[in-house]
């Protein structure tokens, strides 16, 4: 039963901590945005904790697209030059 439970925790670690990625997208004009994917299934709650991370002074949202199989949250952090669309 015990072995169930850490399997269980361990397979929900890895589903949440593995379905995002950020690229850093720089222009040639100096600007830098960041596109976060994640997994449709679950929130956006994963992508703005991942937006914090990449930009612990706050962020811009520039755009989000919900997607199909996968949300986009496109974000400039303060201090660096951003697009703006």
């Amino acid at each position: 039963m015990r072995t169930r439970q850490i399997i269980a925790a361990f397979l929900l670690l890895i589903a949440t901590t593995g379905c995002t990625t950020v690229k850093e997208i720089r222009f040639p004009d100096g600007t830098i945005d960041y596109l976060i994917a994640c997994d449709a299934r679950l929130g956006w709650n994963i992508c703005y904790d991942k937006a914090n991370e990449v930009c612990p002074s706050g962020y811009t949202t520039i755009f989000e697209d919900p997607g199909f199989n996968r949300k986009e949250l496109r974000i400039a952090c303060p201090g660096a030059k951003s697009r703006s669309n």
